[in-house]
């Protein structure tokens, strides 16, 4: 599978999707491009599903992430 432009990396979420992780540029300003990638017959490329947000954001988002781990059920 060819990466696409800005690809960081790719996590696959079910046996034809992916959520994909790149980093745009627009307007001299970068964003974090969080999307849903579909492989298939029909259709392979980016979808609407996703969200883009200013890189200018990114410290605030880790710390979200990491409120979302903690509360995350731990496995017995």
């Amino acid at each position: 599978m060819d990466k696409e432009e800005g690809e960081i990396c790719r996590m696959q979420i079910n046996p034809t999707d992916y959520l994909l992780f790149s980093i745009k540029e627009y307007k001299g300003k970068h964003y974090i491009d969080l999307r849903k990638y579909v492989v298939s017959d029909s259709y392979t490329g980016f979808t609407k599903q996703g969200v883009r947000f200013i890189s200018d954001l990114f410290n605030e988002f880790e710390e979200k992430m990491a409120l979302l781990k903690k509360a995350l059920p731990t496995a017995e």
